[in-house]
């Protein structure tokens, strides 16, 4: 059973060392847009007060940044941005988002690491339920919302302040998930 300890294990694991956020808040509405734009803007402390990750500058003293890396976006905006994707493809793309490129190829010793990064993800993913919907900004969804996600060549549809980011939205009856990478060129 998940618990705080392996959650916060998970996280680091999948995105410890990168520019990265990830956190999870509750369902408080029936549109899950606006439980996602809550956890997106800060708006809402994690409902189990579990750790989470929002390191989005880069440079001495950045382990924290206080403020949302992400674009301030409408509700609708969602809608044209994000696409549903199914569980494997969301499980892989926990894994490659800690990649350049969110490619697991280019993750350092990614062979010796691909189990572990997977129980991870698996980890995260088991903290909403079964039922739970998976969603991301990777364009190729659209079509093909099971696609293999570990090294995608695509474009993302981009939703924060930075050049690219790539990321995975979870939305299930009780809570959501905003998990996210960037990259700045």
């Amino acid at each position: 059973m998940i618990d705080s300890a392996s959650w916060e294990s998970a996280l680091l694991e999948l995105f410890g060392g990168a520019l990265a956020f990830a956190a999870a808040g509750p369902r408080n509405h029936d549109d899950w847009r606006r439980d996602v734009q809550a956890v997106m803007t800060l708006n809402v402390p994690d409902p189990r007060r579990w750790g989470s990750l929002n390191v989005t500058q880069s440079g001495p003293g950045s382990e924290k940044s206080p403020e949302t890396p992400f674009a301030d976006l409408r509700l609708e905006e969602f809608d044209s941005l994000l696409y549903r994707v199914g569980y494997k493809s969301a499980s892989q793309l926990l894994v490659a988002l800690q990649g350049e490129y969110y490619q697991s190829s280019n993750i350092p010793d990614f062979e010796n690491r691909k189990e572990r990064l997977f129980e991870c993800a698996d980890i995260v993913l088991s903290r909403f339920s079964t039922e739970a919907v998976y969603y991301t900004n990777l364009a190729a969804a659209r079509v093909d919302p099971d696609m293999d996600l570990l090294n995608p060549d695509a474009e993302w549809n981009c939703l924060s302040r930075f050049t690219t980011d790539c990321g995975l939205v979870v939305v299930s009856d009780s809570e959501v998930g905003v998990f996210w990478a960037f990259d700045e060129d």
